[in-house]
């Protein structure tokens, strides 16, 4: 009976990791952009970047012999082509899934506007209003938007508008990993399909 508590305790951990939220955060603003990868409550800054010092590099002579020609170009688009083709129906597929499954925990927007003249200044504000309405509704149709906030501000010290934007995406791990496997999988084998027609081709050519 021991075994059956173990397997019970390894698939209820397994269950508990699949429901760790995992995704992604974004945070706009005129002084620059910054990203971040979260992983439950623990936040990966990836951008911005650190600069590092460049130590400059010496080109050495290579002796090496002359590469190949390389194939020309018409063929190697025309060969790539027919994966892209056969790829994109489940790579529109792949987006639709993982679309459904994205919940916007944060989504926040803001349009600063201003100017000397008052008119302008209104005038200004009526058209942010009209475009930032139009994208939040757009916005809020095709994800779950948990806590969202849209506003134009009036600032008249500002001669040009700017935006702030910042939005935080995440999606349970277990559904991350199970499409994942999925639509790789579906990938590997469109890709395999294909790779054994194009050798069918060659070989009828070969036999022609």
């Amino acid at each position: 009976m021991r075994w059956l508590f173990i397997v019970a305790g390894v698939l209820a951990a397994f269950w508990l990791l699949g429901q760790l939220r995992v995704g992604a955060g974004m945070e706009y603003r005129r002084e620059g952009f910054s990203l971040w990868v979260q992983v439950g409550a623990w936040k990966i800054h990836i951008l911005p970047l650190r600069k590092k010092k460049r130590t400059p590099k010496i080109k050495k002579k290579s002796s090496a012999p002359r590469p190949l020609q390389p194939e020309p170009l018409t063929q190697r688009v025309g060969g790539a082509l027919a994966y892209v083709q056969a790829l994109l129906p489940v790579l529109l597929q792949a987006v639709g899934r993982i679309r459904e499954k994205i919940r916007v925990d944060k989504l926040e927007l803001q349009v600063t506007v201003g100017g000397e003249d008052p008119a302008d200044t209104a005038l200004r504000y009526g058209q942010a209003n009209a475009v930032l309405g139009a994208l939040w509704g757009t916005l809020n149709a095709a994800f779950d938007v948990r806590d969202g906030h849209a506003s134009v501000r009036i600032d008249n010290v500002t001669q040009e508008p700017a935006l702030y934007a910042a939005a935080s995406l995440t999606l349970k791990l277990g559904q991350a990993v199970w499409m994942g496997l999925y639509f790789g999988f579906k990938a590997l084998g469109t890709l395999l399909s294909v790779q054994n027609r194009k050798k069918q081709e060659q070989q009828l050519r070969k036999a022609a």
